[in-house]
């Protein structure tokens, strides 16, 4: 029990450090809106106590004259600490300058609340304005829990002396005394119940920030996921077929060549069958990284499925083409894997079908154009190129 109590405050206290800025920020905007408020009210009060007429006796000029004092000096206190406040905010974090600044914005206000209702028992016993400031410090400054309880005490402890000099009269003082005990505990209470509001409004808002990020990660995942596979990280058919498509509508409009490479690894069968599926994936995976590594960024890269690719070369005509699968054949085949029984040399069969520029066809007819060219490279005995043009094949199918 008292181990769970002690990992209870342990981890209120970690969550209580790691909200430690956003809760400095907060203050440091609300002392700035409260100087904007603070300021005016101030001089107003000065205004019109300078204007007002009061009764002529000793007792009531003074009092005059300290409320006065006392606006004039919460005026000069605020403007200044909303003015560094200010400063503050637009400077990078430094918690301890924030902090400081914070507390003796709650100093100054409970400050003068001490002041007014010390400076009002020349007239009147009530203790108003104390109830007020406590109120209105524990409205306005977030104080953390460690710092609040010393800091409603010390203030206690400074009033409780104040008023034994403002009020002369034993029984008055005693009643001031004890009420501004009281308001001091409730000013304390609102402390920490809007300290521990303000930290889970913050703690949720991060969490469901951490979700909705999350959440994003997550979409990005299923977007990447459903346009490529997920073995090689190439494009998967989908994906492929309308990257095509889009090559296709630009080269409608603006001609220029394109190619379409199909390619099949040779004896992959035999592969599997010998060195098993967890070797045969790394075959894929090494075809595969070559392919990538060896060919432009606006070129695209697709595992149709199984043991063969895809590629698409935007303004490639029909002998850049034919260079570039020789040079990924020469490249595949001279890269052999290691096995348990030695190394093992890869070959493929390339299947190329080019588009000239201001030539017109569908996706099917390059498809179709590519994979004649793969059987016939197949079919010629494996580890080769053919090319077909799509004139061509235009050609042979009259």
């Amino acid at each position: 029990m008292a181990r769970t109590t002690l990992e209870s405050i342990q981890h209120a206290i970690e969550v209580n450090s790691s909200l430690a800025l956003p809760i400095a920020l907060e203050n440091l905007s609300r002392l700035t809106h409260l100087a904007l408020l603070t300021v005016p009210f101030n001089l107003i009060h000065i205004l019109v106590f300078s204007l007002k007429d009061f009764r002529p006796d000793l007792g009531h000029q003074l009092w005059r004259q300290e409320i006065m004092y006392a606006h004039g000096a919460m005026a000069l206190l605020f403007g200044g600490i909303g003015l560094l406040a200010l400063w503050l905010r637009r400077q990078p974090p430094k918690l301890w300058r924030m902090r400081l600044l914070i507390l003796l914005g709650g100093a100054g206000i409970i400050g003068f609340g001490v002041a007014i209702a010390c400076i009002d028992q020349r007239i009147t016993s009530n203790i108003t304005p104390l109830l007020l400031a406590c109120f209105a410090c524990a409205m306005f400054i977030l104080i953390r829990p460690a710092y609040a309880v010393p800091f409603y005490g010390l203030a206690m402890l400074v009033f409780q002396l104040a008023m034994g000099y403002a009020q002369a009269d034993p029984q008055l003082r005693l009643s001031n005394q004890a009420n501004g005990l009281t308001a001091f505990g409730l000013g304390l209470l609102l402390s920490l119940i809007l300290w521990h509001g303000h930290v889970r409004n913050l703690r949720q808002q991060r969490k469901l920030e951490l979700q909705r990020q999350e959440l994003e990660e997550k979409n990005r995942q299923l977007e990447y996921l459903a346009g490529h596979d997920p073995l090689t990280g190439l494009f998967n058919r989908r994906e492929f077929d309308q990257l095509v498509l889009m090559e296709l509508a630009r080269i409608a409009r603006q001609p220029q060549p394109l190619s379409l490479l199909m390619v099949d690894l040779d004896h992959f069968k035999y592969i599997n069958d010998r060195y098993g599926h967890p070797f045969g994936d790394e075959v894929i995976r090494h075809a595969a990284n070559l392919l990538r590594g060896n060919t432009r960024s606006s070129d695209s890269v697709a595992r149709l499925g199984g043991e063969e690719f895809l590629l698409l070369l935007p303004d490639t005509a029909e002998q850049q083409a034919r260079s570039l699968a020789e040079k990924l054949r020469e490249r595949l085949e001279g890269t052999p894997l290691a096995t348990q029984d030695g190394v093992l040399c890869l070959t493929a069969s390339f299947g190329v079908a080019s588009l000239d520029g201001g030539g017109q066809a569908s996706y099917e007819q390059l498809y179709s154009a590519a994979d004649q060219a793969l059987y016939r490279a197949k079919s010629s005995g494996r580890n080769r190129v053919e090319v077909i043009r799509l004139a061509s094949l235009a050609e042979s199918l009259r």
